[in-house]
């Protein structure tokens, strides 16, 4: 009874051995988003350069001042074939929360992460799963300079109102946006990765 009981511990601690040799010996595949015919809005974001800092771009307005205000900056990389997709490293200092999305196979944008309080400067993801895709967006709801962009782009003013006979009195506050109320990310490089021997 006691040789069962052994030899059952041996082997599984045989079988955890193992499994933890798999997961070191993994290798990542090649940056996928520096091959030949990878494209993104700002190309910068995917030169594998991290001195040369991008940035996500705002997408196209609606012409309505109050819709548009509240619009997220994106950082898009599209992909010259699919890839399957496990890792994804971003390099920004001012990035804060934000979410991923892949393209599928309907032309669609689907949320593969979800980010609420960064604090890293580079972001490692690890996927929960492997993600088939052409592209990858980012998209960027906080950044570390929203707070000033607002204080620069929003002034809050008190107008006096005439009451008769060139009399005034003191009137409401009103809030005057001169311009977006959120700042772009700042994005050295998205690096997109799977494994090695996944393709």
């Amino acid at each position: 009874m006691k040789w069962k009981r052994s030899a059952g511990i041996i082997l599984l601690f045989g079988l955890m051995l193992y499994c933890y040799g798999c997961t070191l010996g993994q290798q990542w595949s090649e940056n996928y988003a520096r091959l030949p015919g990878a494209k993104a809005n700002d190309p910068a974001i995917i030169d594998g350069n991290l001195e040369t800092v991008g940035q996500s771009q705002r997408k196209k307005g609606s012409g309505s001042l109050l819709t548009d205000l509240n619009l997220p900056s994106e950082a898009i990389i599209f992909l010259p074939e699919k890839r399957a997709l496990y890792r994804i490293v971003i390099h920004s200092p001012n990035l804060e929360e934000f979410a991923l999305m892949a393209l599928d196979s309907f032309g669609e944008w689907d949320k593969i992460h979800d980010e609420r309080s960064n604090k890293l400067p580079v972001v490692d993801i690890r996927l929960k799963r492997v993600i088939r895709t052409t592209g990858v967006k980012l998209v960027v709801r906080r950044t570390t300079e929203d707070a000033a962009r607002k204080r620069e782009n929003v002034q809050v003013r008190r107008e006096n109102v005439e009451i008769g006979d060139g009399q005034k009195r003191r009137g409401r506050y009103l809030r005057y946006i001169t311009g977006p109320t959120t700042a772009p990310a700042k994005i050295a490089e998205i690096e997109l990765y799977g494994y090695a021997s996944g393709e």
